[in-house]
């Protein structure tokens, strides 16, 4: 629906477009919900993260796992129009 208005649509392009924009406001706004609850242990995760090549390849994969999933999903929701 919001991809119906014009002004909307110029701005942002695409849907895969829309889709990032919300993915990054999510993002943005849950950094300081992170901050309050784990910003004590944020130092103890960039050490394992730098020495644990499973923990380094996981979160990474999950990453472009997460967007690829979005930009399939959003080229079938346009291609299909549904909901």
């Amino acid at each position: 629906k919001l991809m119906d208005s014009e002004e909307i649509k110029d701005r942002l392009g695409s849907v895969g477009n829309q889709c990032a924009v919300t993915t990054l406001l999510a993002f943005l706004m849950s950094v300081p919900v992170f901050v309050a609850k784990e910003g004590a242990r944020w130092g103890q995760f960039v050490e394992i993260f730098k020495t644990n090549p499973v923990v380094s390849f996981n979160l990474l994969a999950s990453g472009l796992y997460f967007y690829g999933y979005n930009e399939l999903a959003t080229m079938t929701i346009k291609k299909t129009g549904a909901v």
